[in-house]
């Protein structure tokens, strides 16, 4: 369940909104990271943009496979990653190919798996990992 306090953190002056939406991302709370980036990207009219949406999309992907959505799951990851993948590796610090790897990996997975599957347990639910300039 979401915990306004959860992103409390974001909004005070002089910490990395990006950075705390991926904190959000690594502790499996993705609408939570969702929100967060979100707050970025639409204040965003930069280059990034696009590379953001794709981390929303993806983190919006991992929600629906929380909820047992396969389909939606499936639709945004490959959006997500789609959009990641036009930025250089290591774009806002982000170690995007292993990221990606593991993107492409559950979705995957989630093309197999058939109705009734417990999609939770057959995903890696990656790590966003960063390098912080």
């Amino acid at each position: 369940m979401f915990d306004g306090r959860m992103t409390a953190e974001a909004d005070a002056p002089g910490l990395d909104p990006i950075q705390e939406g991926i904190r959000l991302f690594n502790d499996r709370f993705f609408f939570e990271a969702h929100e967060v980036l979100e707050g970025v990207w639409r204040e965003d009219h930069g280059e990034s943009k696009l590379f953001l949406q794709g981390l929303i999309q993806i983190s919006a992907a991992y929600h629906h496979a929380q909820n047992g959505n396969i389909i939606g799951a499936t639709t945004l990851l490959q959006r997500g990653a789609e959009k990641v993948r036009r930025y250089p590796a290591g774009y806002l610090g982000i170690d995007t190919k292993d990221l990606l790897s593991r993107v492409d990996a559950d979705r995957a997975r989630l093309e197999t798996s058939g109705p009734g599957a417990d999609i939770e347990s057959r995903l890696q639910f990656p790590r966003i990992e960063r390098q912080v300039q």
